[in-house]
């Protein structure tokens, strides 16, 4: 786990959403993009800091894997 993705983990239980933050954590571990399944309104800085913790995943993975999972 990257030092951004703790501390998208982290802000998303100080939003109190622990489980999203454990969807969350799950998801970037398994090289997938996380997006929340609740229509919650973040904070912008939350949102991208989660936009930027799914491109390190997609970055990582290869143009293969993203091209798929987009």
């Amino acid at each position: 786990m990257t030092i951004s993705q703790a501390h998208a983990v982290w802000e998303l239980c100080r939003q109190g959403l622990p489980l999203s933050a454990d969807e969350a954590e799950r998801c970037w571990e398994q090289g997938r993009a996380y997006r929340l399944d609740e229509p919650v309104k973040l904070p912008r800085g939350v949102e991208a800091l989660i936009d930027q913790c799914n491109w390190e995943v997609s970055s990582s993975a290869g143009p293969g894997v993203a091209a798929q999972a987009g």
